[in-house]
């Protein structure tokens, strides 16, 4: 699904298909599992993979770690 979008940044476009609701369509238990499961995966995935991936992401991180 991933590969049919410019960037992951680039799938949440409306409410209605936001990621969390594409997954539950594939997926219907993932929406019992969405507060446990999305971190298991974003650990799996890595933070290194998702700054390279998500470039707004990785810019708002930026800014964070630049705060004093």
């Amino acid at each position: 699904m991933a590969n049919q979008f410019q960037t992951p940044e680039h799938i949440n476009d409306k409410n209605e298909t936001a990621p969390s609701k594409r997954i539950i369509k594939e997926i219907p238990e993932y929406a019992d599992l969405k507060t446990t499961a999305g971190p298991l995966i974003a650990k799996k995935i890595g933070l290194k993979v998702m700054r390279e991936k998500c470039r707004h992401f990785d810019s708002w991180l930026c800014r964070l770690e630049n705060l004093n």
